[in-house]
């Protein structure tokens, strides 16, 4: 029978495709770590890993089985957290998966939850919409911010909803836009755009609203972060579209421009819907329902 401890062993190396750097995570001799992965490729009899002079290599066979070890290893810590939070007060670790550039705005939500909450700790990871999805089907986030659009069509997924938030243009206080209030989507015809990575759902919301309007924008740049874009539209260089809490976060100048027709996004918390959330992340979804505000920010909607 495979063992929790030979599972994480086994993760460490899939993850990291090197055994010193994988042994170090666990602190473990190397030695030892290569020992453990013989045996439990003897145990299964199969190869886990392809490995050489150069490299590492997972096998189809060891990937198939980290798809099972990710889900086990999650269910473990699930069950440890919840004996945890019967044993006297509620705690455990939430793995929490946000935009990048969203931290800011998530700040103020995760600062009071922290200070209801003082035995729990919340990791933030920063990721696209498709990797929080993946991660969180793999029971390597416990919950994450995510677009409804992306959400509603996955029923492995619960959630959340948080609102409705317009997508504004932000550029240069000094530029042919600083006197502007608001702007056709079909006026960015041409306008040099920052543009975001396939996987992020501001870039197929903007995508639409742009093939709606008959625009075709020049993208000069490409980022996953929130504040490149900032940086690009507070020089100049190029005009970007973000959610409008990221507009009106502190920062470097930028012009806030609303768009017509404005377009929208539609952030929701979401968890899986196969495994009953333990004590730490029941406490955070009851505690998001509960402070709608921090989590959409002043002056946004919060119906649904």
């Amino acid at each position: 029978m495979i063992s929790s401890r030979q599972l994480e062993y086994f993760r460490a190396v899939a993850r990291e495709l090197h055994f010193t750097r994988a042994a170090e995570s666990l602190n473990l001799a190397q030695p030892a770590l290569s020992q453990q992965i013989r045996k439990l490729e003897r145990q299964l009899g199969l190869t886990l890993f392809e490995r050489d002079n150069h490299r590492v290599a997972i096998t189809p066979a060891g990937t198939t089985l980290l798809e099972h070890a990710e889900r086990i290893l999650s269910d473990l810590a699930a069950v440890e957290e919840e004996m945890l939070g019967w044993a006297g007060g509620t705690r455990g670790r939430i793995r929490l998966g946000s935009a990048r550039g969203l931290t800011v705005r998530l700040a103020r939500l995760l600062t009071e939850f922290c200070r209801a909450n003082p035995a729990i700790e919340v990791e933030l990871r920063e990721l696209t919409t498709e990797e929080k999805t993946a991660d969180l089907h793999a029971g390597r986030l416990d919950a994450a911010i995510l677009a409804a659009s992306r959400q509603a069509d996955d029923s492995r997924l619960a959630c959340l909803p948080l609102g409705t938030e317009p997508l504004v243009l932000i550029a240069s206080t000094e530029g042919p836009l600083a006197g502007r209030r608001r702007l056709r989507v079909a006026a960015l015809d041409g306008l040099d755009l920052v543009s975001y990575p396939p996987g992020a759902v501001v870039r197929d919301i903007v995508l639409a609203a742009l093939a709606t309007a008959g625009a075709a924008p020049r993208f000069r740049f490409e980022t996953r972060d929130y504040g490149t874009a900032r940086a690009l539209a507070s020089l100049g260089v190029a005009a970007a579209v973000v959610p409008r809490s990221v507009a009106e976060e502190p920062g470097q100048p930028v012009r806030v421009i609303r768009l017509d027709p404005e377009p929208v996004w539609t952030p929701t918390l979401a968890w899986s819907a196969g495994r009953r959330p333990g004590p730490a992340l029941a406490a955070f979804i009851e505690f998001v329902g509960r402070h709608p505000t921090l989590a959409t920010g002043p002056g946004e909607t919060t119906d649904d």
